[in-house]
């Protein structure tokens, strides 16, 4: 397959570097003024904003090929923030993080803050198939004797761009099979999604997991690892793409265009498995 630029879907995991209160923040009493736990980030002195989370849906997908925002920084302090952050640890398929200028591993970046003012870290990845990930970074500031400390991980999915997959199909055929196209005549990482026959004709539908599949070929539930007979291929699921589902194909069995960003989407309560 094509060396691919990436975009990145954010989840994020912290953990602070002091006690946590039972409120937005807590404080304490030290000798060189107070020192502010970052807790809740995004309400916190020390705003941290998780700009591709999603909350409450699956991952979102951001068009490739260009530098993506990843956390937005605020001083929410009375005074001026001056802020270092580093880098301080960062995943294989991650190409480039700025904020502002590029970072590598172990490197610090100092940028002040009035309060209210923002600033961002931005990151760019690449890679030839969807890939989970991370980056760690280090917040360590101070703010009219007022001192923060935060380390952050933001675990996320590097996914291939989503303009290399232009002109990809699924043809659905009567037999129950499939035939997945592409312009590339590539393997695609994809699932097929697999409706049995239930007690009243119409079963549920799951999901097989997402491998590399064959392109241009007639494909058959086996193909896909499911075991069972008697079942259907609903739909079809292209990582970095969507979901192509049987019922909106055209009368040739054509779905040129995808159904809906997720199987909960495209078959609702039909839909029993997990992506």
């Amino acid at each position: 397959m094509k060396r691919r630029h990436a975009i990145l879907l954010l989840g994020g995991a912290s953990s602070g570097a002091m006690s946590v209160g039972t409120g937005a923040f807590s404080s304490v009493e030290a000798d060189r003024g107070v020192e502010v736990n970052v807790v809740e980030d995004e309400h916190a002195y020390l705003g941290l904003k998780d700009l591709t989370a999603n909350e409450g849906e699956d991952d979102e997908i951001v068009e490739g090929g260009t530098e993506t925002e990843l956390v937005r920084i605020t001083n929410k302090f009375a005074n001026r923030l001056s802020l270092t952050i580093t880098l301080e640890d960062r995943g294989e398929v991650i190409e480039r993080i700025a904020i502002g200028d590029s970072l590598e591993t172990g490197d610090e970046k100092r940028i002040d803050l009035i309060p209210g003012e923002k600033a961002f870290v931005a990151v760019t990845c690449e890679t030839e198939k969807t890939k989970s990930t991370s980056v760690t970074l280090i917040f360590v500031g101070d703010a009219g004797g007022a001192t923060v400390n935060k380390t952050r991980t933001f675990e996320f999915r590097c996914t291939a761009a989503e303009e290399d997959d232009v002109g990809t199909q699924v043809i659905f055929l009567n037999n129950g099979k499939v035939k997945i196209e592409t312009e590339s005549g590539d393997g695609i990482d994809a699932r097929a999604y697999i409706r049995g026959p239930g007690k009243s004709g119409k079963g549920s539908i799951e999901s097989t997991e997402s491998d590399e599949r064959p392109t241009g070929e007639e494909l058959r539930p086996k193909d896909f690892g499911w075991g069972k007979n008697g079942v259907e291929i609903v739909g079809i699921g292209v990582d970095g793409v969507g979901v192509f589902t049987r019922d909106q194909a055209g009368e040739d069995g054509v779905a040129s265009e995808i159904a809906a960003s997720s199987a909960e989407e495209a078959f609702g309560d039909d839909f029993v498995g997990s992506d």
